[in-house]
């Protein structure tokens, strides 16, 4: 039970790597608050966990966000843990598709023999791009920005930023991800060393092809492919991200402060 007595805020818990680390959580002993921008989803996840709770909350709506974080500290009185797994690969559906087309088309002339050196910055609008970082960028900032102060009260705690292997290697994608995920990090160094006299940890995780089911939106070849890069060839499970959370969370990691870690199967040493 290594969260035992602990009050945790996790972002994007309706799904994925969110979901499962509110499991985790809870089976560690925290009491976790659960919010995502799908209420139906987040109510879902802890309709059958122990001292968990799901809220409906947009992460990019900065009211939004103050509101439940003064909400958790007048309801339990402290809060020691923040993770933030809330993002979006791209702005729209429709964005996604097209994403989706372009790599099925350099996957097929691969195949070929062929190299398609693909187009996305003529693609990429003003409204897509903010889109993007209001979410995977200003959310992060938001939910730290209304946490600091409450765990500061609460005598420290850790937060946890979620970011991308895409934010420490370089390859063809709309720049509005790879640019918030590096904007996590530089943010989590930020904070750490602001935090660090307060007892607060902040660190962050960058991880490469995890099975979720937003991934397997593309053809389950390139899926394949994807995993195929990384040393070890396979895609990590949301449990398997969960596992560096707690890990990060806990006091397991009490001298780890302003680092990323990197479970993305050797893509990134």
């Amino acid at each position: 039970m290594k969260l035992a007595g602990r009050i945790a805020f996790i972002t994007g818990a309706g799904s994925g790597i969110g979901a499962a680390t509110a499991r985790l959580f809870a089976a560690h002993g925290a009491t976790v608050i659960g919010a995502d921008i799908s209420e139906a989803n987040v109510k879902d996840v802890f309709s059958d966990l122990e001292n968990g709770e799901g809220i409906a909350m947009d992460v990019s709506d900065s009211t939004q966000v103050k509101d439940a974080f003064a909400a958790v500290e007048n309801r339990h009185g402290a809060l020691h843990i923040l993770v933030n797994a809330a993002g979006i690969n791209a702005p729209t559906r429709e964005e996604n598709q097209r994403l989706v087309d372009i790599n099925v088309q350099m996957f097929e002339a691969g195949k070929r023999g062929e190299r398609l050196h693909p187009d996305f910055l003529s693609g990429v609008t003003d409204e897509h791009f903010d889109r993007v970082l209001a979410v995977n960028l200003k959310g992060p900032f938001y939910t730290i920005r209304e946490a600091a102060p409450i765990m500061k009260r609460s005598g420290g705690g850790s937060i946890v930023n979620i970011s991308s292997v895409s934010a420490l290697v370089g390859t063809p994608m709309p720049l509005y991800y790879p640019a918030s995920k590096a904007g996590v990090l530089g943010m989590t160094r930020a904070a750490a060393g602001e935090l660090a006299p307060h007892n607060i940890r902040v660190n962050a995780v960058a991880p490469g092809a995890v099975d979720t089911p937003l991934l397997h939106a593309q053809p389950d070849e390139i899926v394949d492919s994807i995993a195929g890069i990384q040393l070890i060839s396979s895609l990590a499970t949301p449990e398997d991200l969960a596992a560096t959370m707690l890990f990060l969370a806990s006091d397991d990691s009490k001298y780890y402060t302003g680092q990323t870690l990197s479970p993305s199967g050797g893509l990134y040493m």
